[in-house]
């Protein structure tokens, strides 16, 4: 992580929780841009859960909202459990 704090201008994080069947989930987006190119703007965004037998986290650096809506529509499995969307619509939502 560290490595990538220096190489990217991480700016406006925005961090949440859901669950995906029996499963916690973490989210954060965050936009940034490359160090010394501030021209060129992309969102990362990073979730991750823990599994039965480990912690599993994806990772995705984002040029458009296309790219990002490809990301976040990926289909899982998590321990066994039905197949679903990585990240539902509302989960970078605040919780009331």
């Amino acid at each position: 992580m560290r490595a990538l704090a220096k190489s990217i201008q991480i700016d406006n994080p925005v961090t949440n929780t859901y669950t995906l069947g029996t499963h916690s989930m973490w989210i954060q987006r965050a936009t940034g841009s490359l160090a010394g190119h501030p021209e060129i703007k992309r969102t990362m965004e990073t979730v991750c859960s823990v599994l039965k037998k480990g912690v599993v986290c994806w990772m995705a650096l984002a040029v458009d909202d296309a790219t990002l809506q490809t990301f976040e529509n990926g289909v899982v499995t998590l321990d066994g459990e039905d197949a679903t969307t990585l990240v539902p619509a509302d989960a970078l939502q605040k919780k009331p």
